[in-house]
């Protein structure tokens, strides 16, 4: 499997440009968010949403040729339940339906990212695999937990990944918002109760999860490890 070396500075420039393609007032204040809206603007593929494993252990998937997956019936599994076949033409991205009917919002929004990414940076990566290759994306994936037996696929996903993080919650404006709440507070660093709440609102501000909002002030400098962890 092939793939390309980015920087994180044009992993980052990458999701930008996308950003701004899509909405440009989204690199200077936070928006409600259509993601699905991203799809149909920016990449014009077809998208459905359907019990992808009765675990959860798979949330999204992206077709890179025509061909079928097996999809469940129902959430969760039961004794005699079985998948059944279902027809995707190439490009189509598949959306774990258990992310539509819970307080799941800010998960789902990360992963219909990463898949517009594996769109937008992948294509060519998965070019040799095949007649009806479907890659999926796992829920650790999501979660930042990235372990594939292919060094390959590990970087594809931590791109997927930088990419989602950068395009919903876009550097200069994380900053702004992190340190006007700061600032605001008037405390010092050591107030976790402060930190977590400031997380928190954040998370709720930028549509994501407070995991994924963890991340990404870690990643951008502006909290440590144990901050980060205060989640866990």
């Amino acid at each position: 499997m092939r793939y390309d070396e980015y920087s994180i500075n044009q992993l980052e420039d990458k999701a930008t440009k996308l950003l701004i393609e899509f909405d440009k007032e989204r690199l200077e204040k936070t928006k409600p968010l259509d993601v699905y809206g991203v799809i149909e603007k920016c990449l014009g593929v077809p998208y459905d949403w359907k019990y992808l494993t009765p675990d959860q252990s798979v949330l999204g998937a992206t077709a890179f040729s025509d061909g079928y997956f097996w999809a469940w019936p129902e959430s969760t599994y039961r004794e005699g339940t079985m998948p059944y076949k279902v027809g995707v033409e190439k490009g189509t991205i598949l959306i774990d339906a258990t992310l539509t009917e819970s307080d799941n919002r800010g998960r789902e929004n990360f992963t219909v990212m990463h898949e517009v990414f594996h769109q937008k940076l992948h294509k060519k990566c998965f070019r040799d695999e095949g007649n009806n290759y479907m890659h999926q994306t796992y829920s650790r994936t999501i979660e930042g937990n990235i372990r594939c037996i292919s060094y390959a696929l590990r970087i594809i996903e931590y791109q997927a990944n930088a990419c989602a993080a950068a395009f919903l919650m876009p550097a200069d404006l994380t900053k702004k918002i992190y340190e006007d709440k700061y600032k605001s507070a008037g405390i010092t660093r050591l107030n976790y109760g402060f930190m977590w709440n400031l997380i928190k609102d954040m998370a709720e501000e930028f549509n994501v999860s407070k995991q994924a909002m963890s991340y990404r002030l870690q990643n951008l400098g502006l909290i440590d490890e144990e901050e980060k962890n205060l989640l866990k």
